[in-house]
C-alpha cells in the first residue's frame, strides 16, 4: 500500500466521481425577484458554518493537536449534516416535491449546490490534512505508518496482532451469490475486495466485502521508541496487508475503501394509539436498513470496485465523493486527545465554582437568599447537579418534576432522579424519546427511572419536547416551596464543559407556579394556560418575541434610541427575519450573534443596513440563548431553550424565561456586549454571504470574548478566596525615603 498522495485541487474529486444528475440552473437574483434577494439558503448556510469551524484546523496560532481536533468536528458534522439535511432533500427530491425554499431554490438545486459545496469542503479538509497537520504531527513523533514503512520487527508484531484481535471477529461476505444485498452499517469503514484463484486464473472474479465493527480500534499503537513516541497504523491498513489470511489458494487482486451514509430522516409516528416506545424502536431498526444518501470512496480506487460499491449500496439517488487520504476524519478526536503531548495543546480553561453559593453550602439555602445565574463552562455545571443530589436525599422534598432531552453516558442527573424515585418521592420525568441520535439511551433511561418508581411521559404528541427546565418542591415551614432551574442548554454533564450555556436558578413564586402550570400542560395534557413570567413554545413564545421586536421598532419610529442584541445558534424562521427587517428600517440598531445557520441577509440598503451578524468560533461551541430589547432604557433579558427556527417555535415544547433579577440582567448584558466587542473569534456575515473574519484596527486592543470569561471568572474566584476572615484597615502608602 502506498503512501496518500497530497490532495488534489478542489476541482479534482469532482472530475473523478460520477457526475449527479443535472439540475435547473438557480436563476440570479434580480431586483424583481425579491424573495432571493430576502434569504440565505439554510443548508448553504450550515456549510458556512463548517467551512468557518474548518479554517480554525488552518489557524497557524493553535497548536497542533487542537487544530487536529477541529478537523475531526467537521467530519463529525458532516456526518449528520448527510444523515439528518441531505437525508430529508433527498426525500423530498425522489417524491417529486418542487417547492421552494424561502431563498428559491427547489430541494434538487439545493442538492446540487450542496454536492458542489462539499466536494470543495473535502478538499479543503485533506488540503489541511496532508500539507499542514500531517508534517507537523510527523516532526514531533507522531506518526501514521505505512505498508512500506514497516519494519520487519513491526510487520511481524502487526500480523500477530491481526491473527488474535481482527481475523477472529471479521466475517467476509461473498457479494455475487443469490439473495439479498448485505447490509452496510453506516458511517464504519468498509472494503471491497476482489478475489481471484490462484490456480485458476480464469474462474471468474468474486467480489467480497469486509466492514470494521465500530468496537474494534481504528489506531494501532507500534512498539518503536526510535521511531517516535506515538507511531501507529490505522486498522483498515492492517487488514489490507493480511487479507490474504481469510483466502487460502486464492489472490487479492485488488481493493477499495468505502464508508456509507444513510438518511436517518425518519420519524416516529406518534400520532397513533401505539406505544411510543414501541413506535422508536421500529424506527431505530429501520433506518439500519434505510437509503444511502453518501457514499466516500477512497480516491485511486479500481473503477470495477468502485461500481461494485455504488451497486451494493444502493446508491441510485446517492451522493458519491472521492476521498484524497483516510476515510473518516473523526479518527484525529483520538489523535488530539494523545496523552503526554500537553505541549501541542491549548492551555486548560478551568472552570470556577458559581460565587454566589458558599463552600459547602446547601444549594437550596443558597437559592433561598437570591437568583443564581451560572454562565457555564466558565462557572461549573456541578450547582444543578448538587441541587437534583440534595433533592434526592432532603426528607422534605416531596416531589421533582424534569425534562430530559439529552443527558451523559453516565449521568448524576439520572442517578439522582433514580434515587430519588426509590426513597418514595414523587418523581415525573419527561424523556423525549424524539431526540435525534439520542432515541437509543433515552429508551433505556426511560426504563431505568420506571423500573426505579418514577413516572415517565414519552413526549408530548405531535411535538418534541426541547425545553430546559427542573422543579422541585420542598416542604418549608408548613408551606410549600418551589424551586426552579431554567437553562439554555441540556442537563448533560459531559456537554457543560464544552458548551457555553446559561443556567437559572430562583425561588421566585411567580417562576414555580408557571413551571407547574407548564408542567400540567405537558404531562396532563392539560388545556394551555397564559403564564404569568413564562412564553411556551408553541403557544406564545413566537408572538411574545414579535411582539418585543415590534415594541422595539416603534420606539426608533417615535425618536426613541432603539436596540436589539440577540444571540443563538441559528436564526431561520420567516417570521422573525421579516420583523428583524422591519424593525432595522425603523431605525433600530439590530446586533445578532448567530453560532450557525443564519437566513437573514445583513447590509442590504432600505432592508437591513442596522443589522450587524456575528458568529464566533472557539475552543467552547457557543450554545446559549439570549435576548436583549432597550425598552427605552428599562432593558427586557430573557433566556431560552429555542433558537429562532420554524421547527423550534412551532413544532417543539420550548421556554422563554425573562430574568427579573437586576444583577443577572446586567450580567447577560454584559456577555453580549463582550461577544459583539470580540475581534479575534468573530466572523462577520456580509450581505453576499461571505464570512469575514473581525480585524482589530492598529492601537485597538484583541478581545477574545471566550478567553475574557475564563479569565474574568477566575479573577472574580481569585478575590473570593482572598477575602479575609477579619476586617483588614486600608493605611495611607508610605512615601519612599529614597529619591
Amino acid at each position: 500500500m502506498s503512501r496518500p498522495t497530497p490532495a488534489p485541487s478542489p476541482a479534482s474529486p469532482q472530475e473523478r466521481r460520477p457526475r449527479p444528475a443535472a439540475a435547473k440552473k438557480v436563476a440570479p437574483t434580480t431586483e424583481a425577484d425579491p424573495v432571493e434577494q430576502r434569504f440565505f439558503n439554510r443548508e448553504l448556510s450550515w456549510l458556512a458554518f463548517n467551512e468557518r469551524v474548518l479554517e480554525e484546523a488552518a489557524r497557524t496560532t493553535l497548536p497542533v493537536l487542537e487544530r487536529a481536533k477541529f478537523l475531526a468536528i467537521t467530519a463529525s458534522n458532516l456526518d449528520e449534516f448527510f444523515m439528518v439535511r441531505v437525508g430529508g432533500l433527498q426525500l423530498m427530491k425522489d417524491q417529486g416535491i418542487r417547492t421552494r425554499d424561502d431563498s428559491g431554490l427547489t430541494p434538487n438545486q439545493q442538492l446540487d449546490l450542496i454536492s458542489r459545496r462539499v466536494t470543495a469542503l473535502i478538499a479543503r479538509q485533506y488540503e489541511i490534512l496532508h500539507e499542514q497537520l500531517l508534517p507537523e504531527l510527523r516532526q514531533h513523533g507522531i506518526r501514521r505508518l505505512f505498508e512500506g514503512e514497516l519494519t520487519p520487527a513491526q510487520h511481524s508484531y502487526l500480523e500477530e496482532y491481526f491473527l488474535e484481535q481482527i481475523y477472529p471477529i471479521l466475517s467476509p461476505v461473498a457479494l455475487n451469490v443469490i439473495g439479498a444485498a448485505p447490509a452496510i452499517p453506516a458511517l464504519q469503514i468498509a472494503l471491497l475486495a476482489n478475489i481471484i484463484s490462484e490456480a485458476n486464473e480464469d474462474e471468474p472474479q468474486r467480489h467480497v466485502l469486509f466492514v470494521i465493527p465500530a468496537n474494534v480500534p481504528r489506531l494501532i499503537a507500534l512498539p518503536d521508541a526510535e521511531a517516535g513516541p506515538s507511531v501507529y497504523i490505522n486498522v483498515e491498513d492492517v487488514l489490507a496487508l493480511f487479507l490474504h489470511h481469510y483466502f487460502p489458494a486464492e489472490r487479492v487482486k485488488a481493493l477499495a475503501r468505502f464508508r456509507i451514509s444513510q438518511n436517518t430522516d425518519i420519524a416516529v409516528d406518534d400520532e397513533s394509539d401505539a406505544d411510543l416506545a414501541t413506535e422508536m424502536a421500529v424506527v431505530l431498526e429501520a433506518r439500519r436498513s434505510s437509503p444511502t444518501i453518501r457514499i466516500e470512496i477512497e480516491d485511486g480506487a479500481p473503477r470495477d470496485l468502485a461500481r461494485a460499491i455504488r451497486e451494493v449500496c444502493g446508491s441510485r439517488s446517492a451522493q458519491v465523493y472521492a476521498i484524497p487520504g483516510e476515510l473518516d476524519l473523526r479518527v484525529y478526536f483520538s489523535i488530539a486527545a494523545l496523552e503526554g503531548f500537553d505541549e501541542l495543546k491549548v492551555e486548560s480553561w478551568e472552570s470556577q465554582p458559581a460565587l454566589a453559593i458558599e463552600p459547602g453550602e446547601s444549594v437550596f439555602t443558597a437559592i433561598q437568599r437570591k437568583d443564581i445565574l451560572l454562565h457555564h463552562p466558565y462557572t461549573y455545571f456541578d450547582p444543578v447537579v448538587q441541587l437534583l443530589e440534595e433533592a434526592a436525599a432532603d426528607p422534605d422534598v416531596v416531589a421533582i418534576k424534569q425534562i430530559l432531552y439529552r443527558t451523559a453516558k453516565h449521568s448524576r442527573i439520572i442517578s439522582a432522579l433514580i434515587k430519588a424515585a426509590e426513597s418514595g418521592k414523587h418523581v415525573t420525568v419527561l424523556v423525549e424519546l424524539k431526540a435525534r441520535f439520542d432515541e437509543a439511551r433515552n429508551l433505556d433511561r426511560a426504563e431505568d427511572l420506571m423500573n426505579a418508581g418514577a413516572q415517565i411521559i414519552y413526549g408530548v404528541r405531535g411535538l418534541k419536547t426541547h425545553a430546559k427546565v427542573l422543579l422541585i418542591m420542598r416542604r418549608e415551614g408548613g408551606h410549600m416551596r418551589r424551586y426552579c432551574h431554567f437553562g439554555t442548554g441540556n442537563y448533560n454533564e459531559g456537554t457543560a464543559k464544552i458548551y457555553t450555556d446559561i443556567s437559572y436558578l430562583t425561588c421566585n413564586p411567580d417562576y414555580g407556579a408557571d413551571a407547574s402550570a407548564f408542567f400540567n400542560t405537558v404531562t396532563g395534557r392539560s388545556r394551555f394556560q397564559h403564564f404569568e413570567r413564562l412564553s411556551m413554545a408553541p403557544f406564545g413564545l413566537r408572538e411574545r418575541l414579535l411582539a418585543l421586536i415590534t415594541s422595539e421598532a416603534d420606539r426608533a419610529q417615535q425618536g426613541e434610541a432603539a436596540e436589539i442584541m440577540l444571540k443563538m445558534n441559528s436564526l431561520e424562521d420567516r417570521d422573525m427575519i421579516e420583523a428583524l427587517y422591519k424593525a432595522s428600517q425603523a431605525g433600530v440598531k439590530i446586533r445578532l450573534n448567530v453560532r450557525g445557520v443564519c437566513c437573514l441577509r445583513p447590509g442590504i440598503k432600505g432592508l437591513s443596513e442596522n443589522i450587524r451578524v456575528v458568529s464566533i468560533i472557539d475552543r467552547y461551541l457557543e450554545h446559549a440563548r439570549i435576548f436583549y430589547f432597550k425598552q427605552s432604557g428599562t432593558p427586557i433579558v430573557l433566556i431560552g431553550s429555542a433558537d429562532l427556527m420554524r421547527r423550534n417555535l412551532s413544532k417543539r415544547v420550548e421556554l422563554l424565561i425573562p430574568i427579573d433579577d437586576s444583577t443577572a440582567r446586567k450580567r447577560l448584558i454584559a456577555i453580549l456586549e463582550t461577544h459583539f466587542a470580540d475581534n479575534t473569534q468573530a466572523h462577520d456575515l456580509q450581505s453576499d454571504g461571505r464570512y469575514l473574519a473581525a480585524k482589530s484596527d492598529d492601537g485597538v486592543k484583541a478581545i477574545r470574548s471566550q478567553k475574557t470569561f475564563v479569565r474574568d471568572a477566575a479573577k472574580r474566584a481569585k478575590l473570593r478566596a482572598q477575602s479575609p476572615d477579619t476586617l483588614v484597615p486600608l493605611l495611607p502608602k508610605q512615601e519612599s525615603a529614597t529619591p
